[in-house]
């Protein structure tokens, strides 16, 4: 499905530690990263969605719960939305740039222009495949990926994706 995509013209970029087979024969772009940092990259082009006003509230608004505080769940602490962390107002780290470049090895640049890429593509799928599970806090990812396209309002958009991988079973496919 990956080489149907990228005949029909879907730009496909990997971030994976290895240059892997995927990487070079598919890939528009290779974005190399330090091991189990990826959640680091996530929270930071969450950041720049945010600050640059780049995510789509509306859907947030109506089908999300604890992305701001604004809709936390009855009884939740203030300041415990991922919105809040993101921006660090509860331990007073902002996920920014720079931030997870220091931790990821991705440069800030790159990390800004993923992150503005993702927020106005419409389709856009956030695809994952296995190996984040194999190490501590691997389902931080998996977890955060779905964060991204909820986001960016993708969920439920035709060619949009949530982060699951077609190959699992009863994952959906992308549409392309």
């Amino acid at each position: 499905w990956l080489m149907q995509a990228k005949r029909a013209g879907v730009k496909i970029i990997v971030v994976d530690p290895r240059l892997s087979d995927t990487a070079k024969a598919l890939a528009d772009e290779w974005i190399p990263i330090r091991p189990t940092t990826d959640n680091a990259l996530i929270d930071a082009m969450a950041y720049v969605m945010i600050t640059e006003n780049l995510h789509d509230q509306a859907f947030l608004d109506k089908y999300c719960v604890g992305f701001d505080d604004a809709h936390l769940p009855a009884g939740a602490p203030p300041k415990s939305s991922y919105k809040s962390y993101v921006l660090g107002e509860a331990d007073g780290v902002p996920k920014t740039p720079e931030w997870a470049e220091a931790i990821t090895g991705v440069p800030r640049q790159t990390i800004v222009r993923l992150a503005r890429e993702i927020a106005i593509t419409k389709p856009c799928a956030l695809l994952q495949h296995y190996g984040w599970q194999r190490n501590a806090y691997g389902e931080q990812p998996v977890r955060g990926l779905p964060v991204l396209m909820a986001m960016t309002g993708n969920i439920g958009r035709s060619g949009g994706g949530t982060g699951l991988t077609p190959s699992r079973k009863g994952a959906p496919s992308p549409s392309i």
